[in-house]
């Protein structure tokens, strides 16, 4: 692993000094078939109103601020470049994301971050998948797009990735998932990562492909059978027309009884006109396909939920879904519906039959306070969509079938705010709700965080993005960003609680050294309100062994996002 870590290394320390040579080797049509697919993306993003349009995922605008941007940085990156040393500033980011992450494995490499004084590149938005000694991490990676651009011969990724073969204790960072040997396949990011023994390895994406004439918008998913030191050509899980379809927001999840057996969920953004005129109508749907052979081959889509959304009311859809499977093989499913003010929202839950074959009807899980203004927290980071983890209780313990719920809230401390839609800022909680049914009825919202609030100046601080997992004793986790070290609710942390009794009681402890500033507009490529939307949790699915692993954002001080990971046993 040593040797190939340091090929790695080289690999990417040339690239780095080759990024605007990148747009020189790739052809004029390749360069031209992805700035086409990026502006189609755009026109039909165009088409949705508004506010759905806000909720798209954080892969989802990031291929619309990259269309923006598309044609700026190709001019620059393609004007002639004279010969240089490394930059100061990649040794500087470097040593600047050590020195304030002591305790914690760096994922990604801060020093392939840097390719101008005035822009970097940016990891976040996380998934992990735990089998054995092998980890795999995968994340949003601004800096891949330029790495496959320049060592693939095909297609484009915005998909990082990074491997650990000693559970956790050090990652290599390999670059970018492979897009496939097409021109025309690109991978969009919202990375979610399973897997179903040490060897054997899925990573599930947004994904467009197909020429200009006739483009296909899809949910990849990628298989490794080498441990997750290289995954095959991205398969088409799911995929519907480009010109009228955009599927966000995938996940994905391995049944434990037959691990060939894999779950994908989506949100289908339609204006095909099902539901009327598409200029006056949007059908917005959450769906579910499978694979019975190891994702070779896959099932038709199946509908979890569904609306038809007018374009004159300012919401109505369903967004954020994920999907878990139990010890016993059934399928839970879990998502977000936001009603036509934008505002009132709920969290919907099904799950499969006994066969998987049919679904449940839908329960109500909870209803959602949306924090802060519904859209955006103080200091710019986004948070419209308010669902985030998903899990159950596999262990033979006595909690064994529990349902885990997580979400950040805004219920518990409001303060006034004249800019807000509901006139208060609601400081985000992370909440969790149990179900010990199988989802039939779900428990009271619990907070997890266990910070003391409302300040005596009747504010709060947020805590917002809470993964959750469970491991073989049973134990649950959840790691979360958290801003109570500053009364101002601005710098934010890593911080992580753990529940011994089935999610009633928590007890949290912080993880980062030293606190991260929301900088914005660091990066050319990404929308600047960026943090991605979620960043999951893993425990061993293999049952090997117990504890968690969850990686996840820092912001250094030179503004620089980076990917770092806690264990915690």
């Amino acid at each position: 692993m040593k040797g190939k870590a340091t090929n790695l290394f080289c690999l990417c320390f040339l690239s780095l000094l080759s990024y605007p040579q990148a747009f020189g080797q790739a052809t004029p049509g390749r360069r031209e078939a992805i700035r086409a697919r990026l502006a189609q993306i755009k026109a039909f993003s165009e088409r949705i109103p508004a506010k759905q349009r806000k909720i798209l995922s954080s892969g989802a605008l990031g291929l619309l601020e990259a269309s923006d941007k598309f044609d700026d940085l190709q001019r620059g990156l393609s004007r002639p470049q004279p010969a240089r040393s490394t930059p100061m500033s990649q040794q500087s980011r470097a040593a600047a994301a050590l020195a304030e992450t002591q305790g914690l494995s760096n994922v990604s490499d801060p020093s392939q971050d840097v390719f101008s004084v005035l822009s970097g590149f940016t990891q976040s938005e996380t998934h992990t998948a735990w089998c054995g000694d092998n980890i795999v991490v995968g994340f949003n990676d601004t800096g891949s797009f330029f790495e496959s651009l320049l060592a693939n011969a095909g297609g484009v990724s915005l998909n990082g990735i990074a491997l650990s073969n000693d559970q956790g204790a050090s990652y290599s960072d390999l670059m970018f998932l492979n897009p496939g040997s097409n021109t025309n396949n690109f991978l969009g990011g919202d990375p979610v990562l399973g897997c179903a023994d040490a060897n054997t390895f899925y990573y599930s994406s947004l994904f467009e492909t197909g020429p200009p004439s006739a483009p296909i918008t899809a949910v990849s998913v990628s298989k490794s059978t080498d441990g997750g030191l290289s995954f095959a050509d991205p398969v088409q899980a799911v995929a519907k027309d480009g010109l009228t379809h955009f599927l966000d927001k995938d996940w994905m999840a391995i049944d434990p009884t037959n691990p060939r057996k894999i779950y994908v969920t989506y949100t289908d953004f339609d204006l095909s006109g099902v539901c009327g005129p598409p200029s006056q109508a949007a059908r917005i749907a959450i769906e579910l396909v499978r694979s019975v052979d190891g994702g070779e081959t896959w099932s038709t889509p199946f509908v979890i939920d569904q609306v038809c959304s007018p374009s004159s009311v300012p919401g109505l859809f369903v967004q954020g879904s994920e999907v878990v499977v139990n010890a016993r093989g059934r399928a839970y499913v879990a998502w977000e519906f936001y009603d036509a003010d934008f505002v009132t929202r709920e969290i919907r839950f099904r799950k499969s039959g006994e066969e998987n074959e049919t679904f449940g009807a839908k329960v109500k899980v909870s209803d959602v306070a949306c924090p802060a203004d519904c859209s955006v927290l103080q200091g710019g980071f986004r948070t419209a969509i308010d669902f985030q983890g998903l899990a159950v209780d596999r262990s033979a313990n006595p909690n064994r079938g529990k349902v885990y719920i997580a979400w950040h809230d805004g219920r518990f401390v409001q303060f006034p705010d004249l800019a807000s839609p509901t006139g208060f800022y609601g400081y985000a909680d992370a909440l969790v709700s149990v179900s010990s049914n199988g989802g039939t009825t779900w428990s009271q919202p619990v907070r997890i965080n266990q910070n003391v609030e409302p300040l005596p100046d009747g504010r709060g601080t947020d805590q917002y993005m809470p993964g959750i997992a469970v491991d073989k004793t049973g134990r649950v986790a959840s790691c979360f960003y958290d801003r109570r070290l500053d009364p101002n609710n601005f710098l934010f942390d890593r911080f992580c609680a753990v529940s011994t009794d089935g999610g009633q009681t928590w007890t949290d402890s912080r993880q980062t050294g030293s606190s991260s500033p929301p900088f914005h507009a660091m990066d050319t490529l990404i929308n600047p309100f960026y943090m991605g939307d979620y960043d999951g949790m893993a425990s061993d699915f293999t049952g090997a062994n117990s504890g968690f692993v969850g990686a996840f954002q820092i912001i250094t001080n030179l503004g620089d996002p980076d990917i770092f990971a806690v264990k915690l046993q």
